[in-house]
């Protein structure tokens, strides 16, 4: 396929130069020439044209060839345009002047009909690579955010198989990692490394997809460990999750050394590994039938020895009672037909397909509120939605 023609700009306030000008470049017939007689109406012919070249005379009523081109600039629908200006500058400092407001070339006075046809082939040639950069520029974005969907798609069916394999894995799993999350805040644990704690949270049981779990200890130490190295081999396979493999490969090391499998102690053991193991061990001690006051009594006693003691201490008031999370936590589920617009999402909003329509902390408005529905209506949201207690 053809390129489309080339829209040329003429601006001169002299009707015999703007003649003269446009007779030498319709010699080019891949260029459509256009004219104004001066500054301000071609910032309005601009406007209306989106013109590929501008070519300003520097000396004009009005706007002259500087103030035409910081104008040009300004506006982001035209900021792309090549720019020439045709002037018989003789002092450095002027051309530098334009140059720093944006003009791209210049053409001497007189004007020579060949170097007008080679400045402006080349101020073209210039601007179809700028198009091209930028078209390629958008393609990789929406790979890029294909991609990234494609990512939470495949996080979801991975908590989605454990879950399977292990029901109740998935709500343990966001328990672990909202509270994890409050204590990241409460340690200043940088931002950016919440997402790695949270996906450990919720993965470090994979490995019992390729197995039914051990028997371990009455504190889970022989049998989960051994699963959460098979999470963080599987894990690390994958270059975005390799940080979260190293998360959950960590879990099960002890504050004294004698954890496993590195038998690192202290400061060795990553700071949220030390907060997942807090957590997990007191999410385990429940499902076997455990009361929150016996799991809390257990925390407390392995402080020092299995448990940082630090993140104990810190632990401990959020877990007092094992159902209570902050407000900005805390949250209750509806069906699609409740949500209301003004509510706030305590939990990624996806479809049954992995699709993820909203992501968690996103307020609803009356416009997500019809996409929801109408998404809903042929791929169900399975889990959820859940809404923040007391927004809305």
């Amino acid at each position: 396929m053809s390129e489309a023609p080339a829209v040329i700009l003429l601006v001169d306030d002299d009707p015999s130069v703007r003649q003269a000008f446009a007779r030498i470049l319709a010699t080019e017939s891949a260029w459509t020439v256009h004219t104004a007689p001066d500054g301000d109406a071609a910032l309005a012919a601009a406007r209306a044209l989106r013109p590929d070249v501008i070519i300003a005379d520097y000396a004009m009523p009005g706007l002259d060839g500087f103030a035409l081109c910081r104008a040009v600039r300004a506006d982001a629908h035209l900021a792309d345009a090549r720019f020439l200006v045709v002037s018989g500058f003789d002092s450095p400092e002027r051309k530098v002047e334009g140059l720093r407001l944006g003009v791209d070339d210049y053409i001497g006075k007189p004007v020579d009909a060949g170097e007008l046809l080679a400045r402006v082939g080349v101020a073209v040639r210039l601007k179809r690579v700028d198009d091209q950069l930028r078209e390629d520029r958008r393609k990789v974005e929406r790979l890029h955010q294909r991609l990234e969907q494609s990512f939470d798609q495949l996080l979801h069916l991975l908590v989605h198989l454990v879950d399977l394999g292990r029901p109740g894995a998935a709500a343990r799993g966001r328990r672990v990692a909202e509270r994890a999350t409050l204590l990241a805040r409460q340690f200043d644990v940088p931002e950016e490394w919440h997402l790695d704690l949270q996906l450990a949270a919720q993965l470090h049981e994979m490995g019992l997809l390729v197995g039914t779990p051990l028997e371990g200890d009455e504190d889970g130490g022989d049998g989960h460990w051994r699963y959460t190295l098979v999470s963080g081999t599987l894990l690390q396979d994958v270059d975005r999750l390799a940080p979260v493999a190293e998360l959950v490969e960590a879990i099960y090391e002890n504050w004294d050394g004698s954890g496993v499998p590195g038998h690192r102690q202290k400061g060795q053991i990553p700071l949220r590994a030390r907060f997942l193991r807090v957590l997990i061990d007191f999410e385990r001690h429940l499902e076997a039938g455990g009361n929150v006051a016996a799991a809390l009594e257990r925390l407390a006693r392995r402080a020092g020895t299995w448990y940082d003691p630090a993140v104990v201490q810190a632990v401990l008031p959020m877990l007092q009672d094992s159902a209570a999370l902050p407000p900005e936590l805390a949250r209750r589920r509806l069906t699609v037909a409740d949500l209301e617009e003004g509510m706030v999402l305590a939990a990624d909003l996806r479809t049954a397909s992995g699709l993820l329509l909203l992501a968690d902390g996103a307020t609803l408005t009356r416009g997500s509120l019809a996409i929801i529905r109408r998404r809903h209506s042929h791929d169900p949201i399975l889990d959820g939605p859940w809404v923040r207690a007391g927004a809305g």
